[in-house]
């Protein structure tokens, strides 16, 4: 027989997506926005479970559950009307990184007359957004192993750029032992968006004013429930 997890008031989704949620090597839970949910859900008394699930099965249920709660999701025009949108914990932007020592990079690029090389990573939304930059195919690196990662690639000066956002950018540096320093943006793309812990249209209105009750006793006290690069240090592997 199998144990089931105890009833809880509130069940909140995520996915696998370090540093904002992840599992440790010892097998916990953690992460920049599963620290701030949290601390959160803690202030609001409920009894609650986070569950790292698929994105796909995180969404779904998330509509679905009249008690169910879902972090880190991006708003956007297409989900506002299906969300409510709870507590913003941060806000991304994907950028063009370079070595630190390439001063070629301009804020208008000629894709087509400069013949950079840029890498991206198959079935990531870097690819996609490299081809809505309308790069010609030729230039494009697409990697779909694992073990070269296109920060490596851009490094070696096998590609001059590569696509990323920027905490997820540190993390990753952090975690290859590159110094932070060794790169540089050299161009903001228009992409990205606010990150929110949200729910669905039917949450339960007590569930709903508890979890808004909670943020604004968090934010009377002066405690910031927004997520910081500067936190970075502080997650286990």
């Amino acid at each position: 027989m199998h144990a089931h997890p105890p009833a809880s008031d509130i069940v909140i989704y995520t996915e696998s997506y370090p540093p904002y949620s992840y599992l440790t090597k010892d097998g916990q839970l953690d992460g920049l926005s599963t620290r701030l949910v949290r601390r959160l859900m803690d202030e609001t008394g409920l009894t609650y479970r986070i569950v790292l699930v698929p994105w796909t099965r995180a969404y779904r249920a998330t509509l679905e559950e009249d008690n169910a709660l879902i972090f880190t999701i991006a708003r956007s025009e297409g989900r506002e009307d299906l969300f409510e949108w709870l507590v913003q914990l941060g806000s991304i932007k994907f950028q063009l990184y370079a070595r630190q020592e390439d001063n070629r990079f301009d804020s208008e690029i000629n894709w087509n007359k400069a013949g950079y090389r840029i890498a991206c990573l198959v079935d990531d939304i870097s690819c996609l957004l490299v081809k809505g930059l309308n790069v010609p195919e030729q230039y494009i690196y697409r990697i779909a192993e694992v073990n070269r990662p296109d920060v490596t690639l851009v490094l070696a000066g096998r590609a001059d750029l590569y696509v990323a956002e920027k905490i997820h950018n540190l993390y990753r540096l952090k975690a290859l032992g590159v110094p932070a320093d060794s790169l540089k943006a050299v161009k903001t793309l228009d992409a990205g968006g606010d990150l929110f812990l949200a729910s669905g249209l039917g949450l339960k209105p007590e569930l709903r004013a508890a979890v808004l009750a909670a943020q604004a006793r968090l934010q009377a006290a002066g405690i910031a429930m927004t997520l910081d690069a500067a936190d970075l240090d502080s997650l286990p592997e």
